[in-house]
Parts: C-alpha cells; sequence; structure tokens
C-alpha cells in the first residue's frame, strides 16, 4: 500500500516564456513547470520542461531557462536519482529536457508518440536521442505502486495526467489537461472552456477535464500555472 503523503509532490519550476504574436495568449507570460514525486522506488519525474541549445524557440518565446538540475538540487536531489519519467505529451516545453535521462523508461501514450512524428508538432531531437527508452503505452496504465497515468486528450493527440494516491486523499498532477486553476474552476462551473483557450479537441478537453473531476481530487497541480487546487475541507 502507498504511503505517500502530500509533502512527497515537488513543484520545479523551470522556465518562463513570453507568449509570440502568433500565439492565442499573445503577451502574456507564462511559466513552465515538472514535478518530482519522492517514490519508495525512488524519484518519479512528471514533465521535463523546456529543453536547451534551441536558439529560435529561445527567441521566440524569449525563454528564461531555470535548469532542471538546480531546480532538483535545490530539494536535495539529483538528476541521477530520477528512476522513471513521465511526459504528459511531447510538445517542446514539456519533453525537452528528456535527453538529460538516457536508459531511464519514460511512459507516454502510444497516439501521442505518433503524433510526435508530424512535421513541426515538437523538437524531434528532444523525443528522438540516443539512449532513449520510451515505455509506449495506450490508456490508463498504473506505472508504480500508488501511481498511475490517466489518458486525458484534448490539448493534444495522447495527452496523460498522472494520479497519485496520498494518505491525505488523491493528488492530480493535471499537466495541460486543464491550463490552469482558473480554468479548473470554470469548467466545473459553467461546463466550458475559458474564453481565449483553445483545445485542439473541445470535446476530448472536457471529457477529459469530467474525468479529472470524478476523482474528487485533493489537491490538483497544472504544468502552466503555480497556483494549486485544493479541496476545502
Amino acid at each position: 500500500m502507498s504511503q505517500l503523503s502530500l509533502a512527497d509532490v515537488i513543484a520545479l519550476h523551470l522556465a518562463d516564456v513570453t507568449f509570440p504574436v502568433t500565439h492565442p495568449l499573445r503577451g502574456q507570460t507564462g511559466e513552465v513547470f515538472a514535478f518530482a514525486l519522492r517514490h519508495e522506488t525512488g524519484l518519479l519525474l512528471y514533465e521535463t520542461g523546456i529543453g536547451r541549445g534551441n536558439e529560435r524557440l529561445d527567441s521566440y518565446y524569449q525563454v528564461v531557462h531555470r535548469p532542471i538540475e538546480a531546480a532538483l538540487q535545490a530539494y536535495g536531489h539529483r538528476v541521477d536519482d530520477v528512476r522513471l519519467v513521465v511526459n504528459s505529451h511531447l510538445h517542446f516545453d514539456h519533453c525537452g529536457n528528456n535527453t538529460r535521462f538516457p536508459g531511464v523508461p519514460i511512459y507516454v501514450q502510444a497516439s501521442e508518440y505518433e503524433a510526435a512524428r508530424r512535421p513541426n508538432y515538437t523538437v524531434p531531437e528532444w523525443v528522438d536521442f540516443e539512449g532513449a527508452d520510451y515505455a509506449v503505452v495506450e490508456g490508463d496504465t498504473q506505472v508504480a505502486s500508488g501511481v498511475r497515468v490517466l489518458s486525458t486528450p484534448g490539448h493534444s493527440p495522447g495527452h496523460q495526467s498522472l494520479v497519485i494516491d496520498t494518505t491525505e486523499g488523491t493528488v492530480v498532477l493535471a499537466g495541460q489537461a486543464i491550463y490552469s486553476k482558473l480554468e479548473y474552476e470554470h469548467i466545473r462551473m459553467s461546463g466550458a472552456v475559458l474564453e481565449g483557450d483553445s483545445p485542439s479537441d473541445p470535446a476530448g478537453y472536457l471529457a477529459s477535464a469530467a474525468r479529472l473531476f470524478d476523482l474528487e481530487p485533493r489537491r490538483v497541480f497544472f504544468s502552466h500555472d503555480r497556483s494549486v487546487w485544493n479541496a476545502n475541507h
């Protein structure tokens, strides 16, 4: 039985971006988070953020990098401590540091792995690299004791969230299944996405949000919002 607690889930702030004029959020700033989970089997990582070395992306999004090595070190961990990685999806701002984990199983949905082969979908060298060890799954899958991926397509074809059983209740790492705490609350109340959000599959997006609500989580984290949703107790 899992003995994980809320304190075992660690948010890692990995980057800041400014959205370009071609983006629906043009002119606004955004944050990029990954999450480390202190598990009995070792450190689990959800998301890896934006990689380094792509000058075009750095310029286009005015990326301010916060190295994943330093983010982990701030909590007493090293990159070498990571035993398992889960990407919510394979857009560049969620898989960019996968290259730091050769030989480590990286869980991804089959439909997302296929989508990443499309032109202009991601940065290919951040997905395919020497030593890459993808665990390609279809649908909901348990990845460790008390930890499972939940299929939540909508933002992307194979988006997946992470569900963690803790002694204080269920914790959800939503990824980009829902963009922010504000949108989480808005969809719960209205059944509609926030104005300005344009998921590639709106119906799938709302269905995935409903899957997360049905879990009745104690706490929900988001990959692009530092605000955390907590159930009222």
